[in-house]
């Protein structure tokens, strides 16, 4: 929410959060506060706690001489039996919007990335007929560094949050750019027409759907080990006490689409014949080999 230079520190216990602005030390039941370098966030399904968390940022951003950017701050209202309670930054009303770009992904309301993967697919298309434009090479070298390093990071840029389905509409918007990008190396290179795997194994290119389910088992696997932190990860995962299957995975809430229960069957598939717990170099190779390239 809003444009400010610095939190310093964030600490959060049961129902209070308490964050120190400089000197000042506020203690705020609710709402919940995120922040990421000069962007915070303020959340809660209380709207007089939600008011009265913007006032107490407001506040401090003004006595500090860093004011509220009021055209960089949005309202985005989620659930519906949201109260629909208008919430101001010193006196100006927040502009309501559908969607926010938060970290450079596009969310609605819905909590719904088909927008973010629309315009990513887009731009990822655009780039790569900017490539074959600028480059009139017949190296396969040269064009994989140029797809490796000038698109596939848009592609790839926090896939493992709005992952479609590996079958659906939107992972095939994601997958085009390369489809069109491989096709048209090819032909340049006078390389007979191929299927798109074909293309994939001349060019020594993995698919974006193979390296974004790969991303996903990575995360969980680091979830697992704690080498990233998720808090109360037990409340979502936990491993099985089968001693032949020591990799098998049970979700807590099966019932819930989120990314435990849209990566955890996959990761019983790659890992059912596994009979130890895998280091993670031995890990990544098992995916290598169990995941397609395409």
């Amino acid at each position: 929410m809003g444009s400010i230079e610095k939190i310093q520190l964030i600490i959060e216990t049961n129902n209070y959060a308490k964050y120190w602005f400089g000197s000042d030390v506020a203690l705020v039941q609710h709402p919940l506060l995120d922040y990421y370098a000069d962007d915070i966030k303020l959340y809660s399904h209380d709207p007089v706690l939600l008011q009265h968390g913007i006032n107490l940022v407001s506040k401090w951003a003004s006595a500090n001489a860093l004011p509220l950017a009021h055209t960089k701050t949005s309202l985005l209202r989620l659930g519906p039996e949201n109260s629909r309670h208008p919430f101001h930054v010193d006196s100006i009303p927040i502009s309501e919007s559908t969607v926010v770009r938060d970290l450079g992904l596009l969310t609605d309301s819905n909590l719904k990335f088909d927008l973010h993967i629309s315009k990513l697919s887009s731009l990822a298309l655009l780039r790569c007929n900017q490539l074959l434009k600028a480059f009139k090479s017949r190296s396969l070298s040269l064009y994989r560094h140029l797809f490796n390093t000038y698109v596939l990071p848009l592609l790839e840029y926090c896939s493992v949050v709005y992952s479609p389905s590996p079958s659906s509409v939107l992972s095939q918007k994601l997958e085009k750019p390369l489809r069109l990008f491989t096709r048209k190396v090819l032909q340049r290179c006078n390389i007979p027409y191929s299927s798109y795997l074909d293309r994939l194994e001349i060019l020594d290119i993995y698919s974006v759907r193979h390296r974004r389910l790969k991303s996903q088992l990575i995360l969980l696997y680091k979830f697992i080990c704690g080498a990233a932190y998720l808090p109360n990860i037990q409340s979502y995962v936990r491993l099985s006490n089968s001693a032949r299957r020591p990799m098998t995975l049970i979700c807590v809430r099966p019932d819930i689409k989120d990314f435990f229960s849209n990566s955890i069957p996959l990761w019983n598939s790659v890992t059912c014949n596994t009979h130890k717990f895998l280091s993670p170099g031995e890990f990544v190779s098992l995916l290598n080999h169990s995941i397609s390239r395409l």
